[in-house]
């Protein structure tokens, strides 16, 4: 956890988290030593949230080894609390993402869902549900979940849309996954190289490389608090893809996407924490990759820099003039009704000196 990544102490874990997520995720001496020491040094009554949210995986994976202890009890009791929890809440998914379905409206599962299919052991907590949806769909969408009794709780911005049902269940709606332009061409190479295979082909699940992506921007860009449960998530997302994981797409889009930082990061993290290595040329090709200013501004405004926050605004802002400018200049090149309207604001202005 070296100075020259920036703010990377504002994600540094406590030895205690460390040695939970090597108990949780490692295998035999490894995560046994890990556990031994990790509940000799903590009150299990007590813990933080974000390693709560650990116990169950931790309870699996104790148990996969044969430990016993008089832990395994409370641990025991708390993996069947969330696994009949998740249950529930995936059914109601499957029912949601069949009903979309029908509705001639695809979705792909983001988040806490998306970790395992729903017929796999899902030991991570699931307390909402997060969906894709594409752009010219989300209106619909929206219409199709009002007939489910869903209701928008917050103005639709066409960027991240809340709603909420009697059951009191949480569900997030947004048509962009990552910010690259021309966004029409990023969005469509997410549902390129996403899968049928969730739920039984209801919905739609994230390419391997994406998801990955998706959970270091979730845990460096979107939110510092979630950093214990968003390693183990990346650590359990590279398991589940195995081979499938391709390497040079991931990093050629982190450069895309302007997330060198926390690919970078998340690698060095997995390395040190859960003693995970990736391919031997990855972390050299990415270490070289020039790191552009707006994603330096989103590191110092996560860490509380207003004048970081103005400028990364300022600097969004400017790029999207400038894609705007591109497609106006596109444009004065090929007739439409008011072509030489437009080719009059976009001829160069004289100096007042000429």
């Amino acid at each position: 956890m070296s100075d020259r990544f920036p703010h990377f102490g504002s994600y540094r874990l406590t030895p205690a988290q460390e040695l939970l997520l090597q108990a949780s995720l490692l295998k035999e001496k490894a995560a046994l030593t890990a556990w031994e020491q990790w509940q000799s040094s903590v009150d299990i009554e007590v813990l933080d949230a974000e390693s709560n949210v650990l116990l169950p995986q931790l309870y699996q994976n104790l148990l996969a080894h044969g430990v016993e202890h008089p832990h395994m009890a409370r641990l025991k009791g708390i993996y069947r609390r969330n696994w009949y929890a998740n249950q529930l809440r995936l059914k109601h998914l499957k029912n949601l993402l069949s009903h979309l379905k029908d509705g001639g409206i695809e979705a792909i599962v983001l988040g806490q869902a998306a970790l395992y299919p729903c017929q796999a052991e899902n030991s991570r907590p699931i307390d909402n549900f997060h969906l894709l949806i594409r752009s010219d769909q989300l209106d619909g969408a929206i219409d199709q979940l009002s007939g489910l009794n869903w209701q928008t709780a917050n103005p639709v911005n066409k960027t991240l849309i809340y709603l909420h049902n009697h059951q009191q269940y949480s569900l997030y709606l947004q048509s962009h996954l990552f910010w690259a332009i021309p966004q029409d061409h990023t969005d469509e190479q997410v549902w390129h190289y996403a899968t049928t295979d969730f739920c039984d082909r209801a919905g739609w699940r994230l390419s391997p490389t994406d998801q990955f992506l998706d959970g270091c921007a979730r845990t460096f860009f979107k939110s510092r608090s979630r950093q214990i449960y968003g390693i183990a998530d990346a650590m359990i997302s590279i398991i589940n893809a195995g081979s499938d994981l391709d390497w040079m797409r991931l990093i050629t889009q982190a450069q895309r996407y302007q997330m060198i930082l926390p690919v970078r990061n998340m690698l060095i993290l997995l390395q040190q924490v859960l003693h995970f290595s990736a391919p031997s040329w990855v972390l050299p090709a990415i270490f070289q990759m020039p790191i552009a200013e707006a994603e330096w501004l989103n590191y110092q405004v996560l860490a509380g820099d207003r004048r970081s926050l103005w400028r990364s605004t300022v600097a969004q802002s400017i790029r999207l003039l400038g894609h705007l400018e591109t497609q106006l200049l596109h444009l004065r090149n090929h007739p439409f009704p008011g072509r030489q309207l437009l080719k009059n604001l976009l001829k160069p202005k004289k100096s007042a000196l000429e």
